[in-house]
């Protein structure tokens, strides 16, 4: 923007300029002043002679007052340097015990993935361990009736033979064969006439009536045997009881139906059958008598 020479010096100078040249221009006005007073008086030239040391002295003042502000503009620099020093020193050392923290904290961290490497094993193992336990449980409630089975096997019918003769008829000692059989076989589970098999079953004759687990039975007499159908019926004539049975339906002459099923359902036994047994005191070893223990579901 072009300055204008109608604005006065005020205006158009620097605030600083400004400043300078006003308190120039009012000592140039005092010391005029001064000088046309002494002149009209006696003595005039000796104190001007006198008055010209003023300029001196204030230079040594200034100069005086430089001297002191550079000495404390030192000092101050040199404080600040000590201070920024010890900041120095003090950040310096915040560093070292921080960086001492984070490597415990490192190690820490290691011997945390290390024992939870470990967790990780133990939890596995033990998984393992269980799925084994709970495959075991669930063939031993299978085995003593303490589930309801669902699966392929063999259906066996057998009926008394068509003449009604005594010999003909089906006695428990011939059905009690043929559950031999089969469980030597391989079936899992086998239910006669409804009744589950159990470790506590009893296949036994009462009056002219062949009972299984104290119910009375009458023929024909269906036994069902959860397992392989493909191995099951001929692993069964392969057993001594398998061929002892056999034989005996041969003999007396009483119907035996065997067939492969892809599907058969047995009921879990009846209450009072499902009952835990172990020992816990003793062995044959030591000759002590065992205390055994039941427990009903």
């Amino acid at each position: 923007m072009p300055e204008r020479d109608d604005l006065p010096p005020r205006v158009t100078l620097p605030l600083l300029d400004l400043v300078q040249r006003q308190a120039l221009d009012e000592d140039y006005l005092v010391a005029a002043e001064r000088r046309a007073q002494r002149a009209t008086e006696p003595g005039t030239h000796a104190d001007v002679r006198r008055g010209s040391g003023h300029p001196r002295r204030v230079a040594a003042v200034a100069v005086m007052v430089f001297g002191i502000m550079a000495s404390t503009a030192a000092v101050q620099t040199q404080r600040n340097a000590s201070v920024a020093d010890e900041g120095r020193a003090s950040l310096l050392a915040r560093i070292d015990g921080e960086s001492d923290r984070v490597a415990r904290l490192q190690e820490q961290i290691a011997d945390l993935r290390e024992a939870n490497a470990d967790s990780e094993q133990q939890v596995l193992a033990l998984s393992e361990q269980q799925q084994s336990l709970t495959a075991r449980l669930r063939r031993l409630q299978v085995r003593t009736g303490f589930v309801a089975v669902r699966g392929e096997g063999v259906r066996v019918i057998v009926t008394d033979e068509a003449t009604g003769t005594p010999d003909g008829a089906v006695k428990d000692e011939d059905l009690a064969l043929l559950v031999d059989g089969l469980w030597a076989a391989g079936a899992e589970a086998i239910s006669v006439n409804g009744q589950r098999l159990t470790a506590a079953s009893a296949i036994r004759v009462s009056g002219a009536a062949i009972e299984v687990n104290g119910v009375g039975i009458a023929s024909p007499y269906t036994v069902l045997a959860v397992g392989d159908k493909g191995s099951l019926q001929a692993n069964f004539y392969d057993t001594s009881s398998g061929l002892a049975f056999n034989d005996l339906s041969q003999r007396y002459g009483f119907e035996v139906d065997m067939q492969n099923e892809d599907e058969l359902s047995l009921p879990s036994a009846r209450p009072s059958m499902r009952v835990l047994r172990w020992a816990d005191e003793g062995s044959s070893q030591d000759g002590k008598p065992r205390k055994s223990e039941e427990v009903e579901p």
